[in-house]
C-alpha cells in the first residue's frame, strides 16, 4: 500500500489566509472598476451586485473540487505499492499570488503524477483540451480540466526548480505526468487532449502501477520531494527580490508622479512597469539591480507607461 503524507493544518491555514486576501483584493478591484465605469447614480446598486457575483463565482469554483476525491484516495492507497507516497489536497504558491491546488500528488519510482479529480456528473467530451458537457439535447462549453492541470504542471515545475528538488537526468518534463480523473461522469469521450483522462479509479491506478518498471527516482529522491511538499509554505521572496521591492517602495515615496508595478506576464516572465515620463522610466531602468534585464519598451496599451522584463 502507498504511504500517505499531508500538509499540516498550520501550513494550510497560512495558505488559506493568503488566498482569502487575494480574493478580497480581486473583489475590491471589481467594485472599483464598477465605480469608474458606471454613472455615480448607478454605483450604489451595481457595486454590491458586483461583489455578490464575485462571491458566487468564487464559491462555485471552490465547490468543483470539494467532492469525488475520497474514492480516488482509497483506490490509489490500496493498489499502489509501498514505494509510493501519496499527498492529497496539495496547496503551493510557486510565485507571488500564483496559487495551485492539486487534488493528488503521487510520487514513485517512475516519477511524479499530478492528478486533477472531477466529480462532475453527466456526459462530457474533450477535444484538444476544449471541453463540453451535455445540457439537455445540446452540447455547451465548460471549463477545461486538462488546461487547468497544464497550469498546475507549469507552476509545479517552477516550484521544483526554485527549490532545486530535481537536478538530474532525464529532464524534469519527463518525470512529471499530469492526469485527469472523472469519478462520476455517466459518459466520457476524449480525443487528442494533452494528457490522459480516466473515468475509473481502478483503471488509473493500474495504469500508474504499470509504469513502476521505469525506475527514475530513488527512494531518497521520492522522500526528499514529498517532504518538501508537505512542509511547503507560502511564497517567500529571496533577498534579491526583497531588496528590489524595497527600492520600488522608496521610489514611490520619493516621486509621487512615478508609480512602479511588479508582476508576472501571461508568458511567465517577471516584469517591472513604470508609470510616468520616459526620462523617469529610463533612470529607474538604469538603476535597477537585477539579473538580466530586457530593453525598456513603451506599453502600447497605456499612455505614459513603460516596462522591462527581469529574467528569473
Amino acid at each position: 500500500m502507498a504511504r500517505l503524507m499531508r500538509q499540516s493544518r498550520e501550513i494550510k491555514e497560512l495558505f488559506r489566509n493568503k488566498i482569502l486576501e487575494k480574493v478580497s483584493k480581486e473583489k475590491q478591484n471589481i467594485q472599483q472598476k464598477v465605480s469608474e465605469e458606471f454613472p455615480s447614480w448607478l454605483t450604489w446598486a451595481t457595486k454590491p451586485l458586483a461583489g455578490f457575483a464575485f462571491d458566487m463565482k468564487h464559491n462555485r469554483d471552490c465547490e468543483k473540487g470539494d467532492s469525488g476525491e475520497g474514492k480516488a484516495i482509497l483506490g490509489f492507497w490500496t493498489i499502489l505499492p509501498k514505494e509510493w507516497i501519496m499527498i492529497n489536497d496539495v496547496v503551493l504558491e510557486p510565485s507571488p499570488e500564483d496559487f495551485i491546488q492539486i487534488d493528488h500528488v503521487l510520487i514513485g519510482p517512475p516519477g511524479i503524477f499530478l492528478i486533477e479529480t472531477k466529480a462532475w456528473e453527466g456526459a462530457f467530451t474533450g477535444y484538444k483540451d476544449q471541453w463540453k458537457r451535455k445540457q439537455g439535447n445540446i452540447w455547451v462549453r465548460c471549463g477545461s480540466p486538462t488546461q487547468q492541470n497544464k497550469r498546475h504542471v507549469k507552476l509545479f515545475k517552477k516550484w521544483m526548480a526554485d527549490k532545486e528538488l530535481y537536478t538530474c537526468q532525464p529532464e524534469i518534463e519527463q518525470v512529471l505526468f499530469p492526469i485527469v480523473l472523472f469519478t462520476k461522469a455517466r459518459w466520457l469521450k476524449v480525443q487528442e487532449c494533452s494528457m490522459p483522462v480516466f473515468d475509473s479509479v481502478i483503471a488509473l491506478s493500474l495504469y500508474i502501477r504499470s509504469k513502476t518498471k521505469n525506475n527514475v527516482l530513488s527512494n531518497e529522491q521520492i522522500n526528499k520531494i514529498a517532504e518538501a511538499i508537505v512542509n511547503a509554505k507560502p511564497f517567500e521572496p529571496t533577498n534579491y527580490q526583497q531588496e528590489n521591492n524595497n527600492a520600488l517602495l522608496q521610489t514611490k515615496q520619493n516621486n509621487s508622479k512615478t508609480q512602479v508595478q511588479m508582476g508576472r506576464a501571461k508568458n511567465g516572465r517577471s516584469y517591472v512597469k513604470i508609470l510616468g515620463s520616459k526620462e523617469d522610466a529610463q533612470k529607474f531602468w538604469g538603476k535597477y539591480e537585477g539579473k538580466k534585464l530586457s530593453e525598456l519598451k513603451a506599453d502600447k496599451y497605456s499612455t505614459n507607461a513603460w516596462y522591462f522584463y527581469v529574467e528569473d
